[in-house]
């Protein structure tokens, strides 16, 4: 052959062999490229955070009435309207100076009535009561008071209902009950209960029921109770006044010169129960 054949047939050996070398290149890239479109596909993709739930509104503050007894020393405050500003009007029933001065709420004269406001209207009544600790609790160490325990014997305590070995028997059923410890080092048991009422001139039926909030706490061997009670029917449109009134419960800070301690008044000997 020629040279000049020889130069061609060259040339296109070299150009065979370089399509090849682009055509293997190609191929070797193209599942790459593949791979990645796949997983480009199926990224997972961050998910959006739900949006926070709105904030709960505060309580709209309900206009209380403040009550200050200095020589059992303690304070409570009821409500003057409704959640829907309609006024309550509160009579004062009972006010005594002294727990051995107040009418007793059983007969076993224990716990005693010692301030008592009524609103006709329904009736509703806000009630402070001091007393002794009652059976239930008596018996057991003060750290075994659990909040429930408390509630339920104070409301036991307060019944006339007894069953056949003589213990008193609570027509109340304690929706909840909670402790707070305040600033000052004293402890509050809070508690919801509902007890079955009597018929009145809103409710005629032979049963009803009355829903109540209560706060106790506790000073030397009494018990100071506040409750704040309503005919099922008024409950909803005083709920909040309610618990307000009883949050805002306190035992103070005895002044020596006018307190006067439950048993022990300096006038009569301590109270045997």
């Amino acid at each position: 052959a020629s040279p000049r054949q020889v130069a061609a047939a060259r040339s296109t050996r070299r150009g065979a062999i370089l399509d090849a070398a682009l055509l293997l290149a190609s191929s070797a890239a193209l599942p790459a490229f593949a791979k990645e479109g796949v997983e480009a596909a199926v990224e997972p993709v961050a998910p959006v955070a739900p949006a926070p739930p709105p904030a709960v509104p505060p309580p709209k503050p309900i206009a209380l009435v403040t009550v200050d007894q200095p020589v059992m020393a303690y304070s409570f405050a009821y409500p003057s309207v409704t959640s829907e500003d309609a006024p309550i009007r509160w009579t004062p029933s009972r006010q005594r100076d002294t727990y051995s001065s107040a009418e007793p709420m059983s007969p076993d004269a224990r716990q005693r009535i010692v301030y008592e406001l009524i609103s006709f209207k329904g009736p509703m009544t806000a009630t402070v009561t001091v007393g002794p600790a009652p059976p239930k609790l008596a018996g057991k160490d003060k750290s075994a008071w659990t909040p429930s325990l408390v509630a339920e014997a104070v409301l036991a305590d307060r019944a006339t209902g007894r069953i056949a070995t003589g213990q008193k028997v609570s027509l109340a059923e304690v929706e909840s009950a909670t402790r707070e410890r305040r600033e000052d080092g004293t402890e509050y048991i809070y508690y919801e209960y509902i007890s079955q009422g009597s018929p009145n001139l809103s409710e005629r039926e032979a049963t009803t029921f009355r829903h109540s909030v209560g706060a106790t706490a506790i000073r030397g061997d009494y018990l100071y109770t506040y409750t704040i009670s309503a005919p099922e029917t008024l409950w909803d449109v005083n709920a909040a006044g309610f618990e307000q009134g009883v949050r805002s419960f306190r035992l103070t800070k005895p002044d020596k010169k006018k307190f006067r301690e439950p048993g022990n008044e300096g006038i009569l000997p301590p109270l045997p129960f």
